[in-house]
């Protein structure tokens, strides 16, 4: 298995190569704070972490962490995704 539109996450930003989709949201006190994944279709991907103070969407927040936040441990991005595992984890 190596088809992502099968995933049971929401897919924020899909084109021909990456598809980000999001694992966890959260907004205490008017903070995101998201954990997503960053699939390279048909080759790796990776898991991140992070807040957004100011994000007027959870979109833009979602996309904030993708690109500034966190990455997560093989293990710990394997919790928040575990229907990802079939491709490999970018360490």
């Amino acid at each position: 298995m190596n088809k992502t539109s099968d995933l049971p996450y929401y897919t924020f930003y899909e084109d021909k190569h990456t598809k980000k989709v999001e694992g966890r949201y959260w907004n205490p006190q008017g903070y995101d704070i998201c954990v997503v994944a960053v699939i390279t279709k048909g080759i790796d991907w990776a898991a991140y972490i992070g807040a957004s103070p100011n994000a007027p969407t959870e979109n833009i927040a979602l996309q904030e962490v993708a690109s500034w936040g966190a990455k997560l441990s093989r293990q710990d991005a394997i919790y928040f995704f575990p229907d990802i595992p079939y491709l490999p984890y970018r360490d």
